[in-house]
């Protein structure tokens, strides 16, 4: 299993806590746009649709929502990819003390 240095381990968890923060400031977000009153939202919605003048801040969300949602699938892809290359080393490993102990017991 490859080692990693300290920095690494630094960036990595770094790269955790902001997944945190954006993963939590996007469901404040998600949590305030489903407690908008259904009406209301659809009345704002048909009247940017009748002037072809869509805007999620006028929705009531972040203009940057697409770019925070983006941000986080690669983190957690990033996440997900090295946690999944870590299971499967240990798994390697325990697959050997496994084959050791069968050929030894």
């Amino acid at each position: 299993m490859k080692r990693l240095s300290l920095e690494e381990c630094q960036r990595d968890l770094a790269a955790l806590d902001a997944a945190d923060k954006l993963t939590a400031s996007l469901k404040v977000e998600i949590d305030r746009f489903k407690e908008m009153d259904t009406g209301a939202l659809m009345k704002k919605a048909m009247g940017m649709l009748m002037s072809g003048n869509l805007s999620l801040e006028a929705l009531g969300l972040p203009v940057n929502l697409f770019e925070q949602l983006e941000h986080l699938e690669k983190l957690n892809g990033v996440a997900r990819l090295k946690y999944r290359s870590v299971v499967e080393a240990q798994k390697q490993q325990l697959d050997e003390i496994e084959s050791a102990e069968v050929d030894h017991g």
